[in-house]
Order: C-alpha cells, then sequence, then structure tokens
C-alpha cells in the first residue's frame, strides 16, 4: 500500500483546508494514501521539521516583495541543505498574486496580470455559485468551494498554471534565489502538487 506524508506549513486556513481535501480526493481504499500534516505559519518553521518528511511552505505573493523573496529563498536553501544531509525535499509552493487564482484555475482559464489583492473574488464567486457579498475566506464558504473540485480539476489546474508560464517571455524573468519567478500571473504550487499526484501514480 501507498503511504506518504509531507509536513506543509501555510499561510492559512484556504491553504491547510486545500491540501486537506486534496488528500480526500488521493485516498484509495486499501492503495493510496496521502497526508498533508499541517500547520500555519511562514516557511522559518520549516527549519524546525524534525519530521522525516518531505516538506513544503504554501505562500502568497500578495504584493509583499521583500517577504516573497525571503521565503522563496529560505525554502531553496533548506532545499539544498536537507538533500545533502538526508535527502529530503522542501519545495515552496507559491502563488502570484494569491490562492484565490489557484482557486480559479480548477474551472478556468485566467492569464491576465492584476493589480490587487482581492481582484479575483468575484470571479472566485461566480465560478463556485457564491453570492455577490460572500466572504470566501470563511470556513463555510471555503467548503463549498472545495466540494466542487474533483481530482480531474486539480489536474487542470496543474495544466493550466504550465500553460500560463510556458507563454511567458524568457525576457520577463526575475531570480529569486535559484528560483526563476515572473510577475502574475505565477506560481510554484502547481509544481508541488504534480510532485505529489506522480509520486502516487495520479499523472
Amino acid at each position: 500500500m501507498y503511504r506518504k506524508t509531507y509536513f506543509c506549513v501555510c499561510d492559512g486556513q484556504q491553504e491547510e483546508m486545500y491540501l486537506k481535501h486534496v488528500a480526500l480526493l488521493l485516498k484509495k481504499f486499501l492503495e493510496r494514501v496521502v497526508t498533508f500534516n499541517t500547520t500555519v505559519g511562514s516557511p522559518e518553521k520549516l527549519k524546525k521539521n524534525y519530521t522525516e518528511y518531505d516538506s513544503a511552505a504554501l505562500f502568497d505573493y500578495d504584493f509583499k516583495d521583500r517577504q516573497f523573496h525571503q521565503n522563496i529563498v529560505i525554502c531553496d536553501q533548506l532545499n539544498r541543505k536537507n538533500r545533502r544531509k538526508n535527502g529530503q525535499n522542501v519545495y515552496h509552493a507559491y502563488s502570484n498574486v494569491n490562492i484565490d487564482l489557484w482557486f480559479i484555475l480548477h474551472k478556468e482559464d485566467f492569464n491576465r496580470p492584476v493589480t490587487t489583492n482581492d481582484a479575483y473574488v468575484a470571479d472566485v464567486r461566480r465560478i463556485y455559485g457564491l453570492s455577490q457579498e460572500a466572504d470566501i475566506k470563511e470556513k463555510a464558504n471555503l467548503e463549498r468551494i472545495l466540494r466542487q473540485i474533483t481530482l480531474e480539476d486539480v489536474k487542470n489546474a496543474i495544466r493550466r498554471a504550465e500553460q500560463i508560464r510556458a507563454s511567458k517571455l524568457e525576457s520577463d524573468c526575475f531570480k529569486v534565489g535559484s528560483t526563476t519567478c515572473f510577475s502574475n500571473p505565477d506560481f510554484s504550487i502547481h509544481n508541488f502538487l504534480k510532485i505529489v499526484l506522480q509520486d502516487c501514480g495520479e499523472l
């Protein structure tokens, strides 16, 4: 039986609930169990990961340049150190601008840049059938969103994110540590989830 556990540090409730939902989608009775042990905080918490698991930090850009760069550098440095030391992988899994865009990509293409943190909210409400006043970060609304996300949707989000990145011009990239980044929309969350799905035989 396939069993795999990841230790994940999350920006907040959205990321935590999303990972728990993905774990449910991947579960196959007597065949496969994928577990995300989650905690809320910054990637700094990964420095105190004393488990034997691969780990990831899920965070948003949120137009906070300094914090965003720092988060990526921490993950890259820990990845190099841990791989040398014990073969463990450390992944950054960011969404730029934020995870609301990642929810959109499960259902639709969206590749235009935005200038505010709440730019995706109307689209998320429309796609997932929420009222125009709904707080998409509220637990009950997040549950309603997640109930509509299938494993096929997760695969489609990965594919759409890859297409967005493939459409970027090389001249528009910038380096943060050893990571190549672009202005929004941009991601590395799709890379982490692709690795999770490939490792368990779903991709």
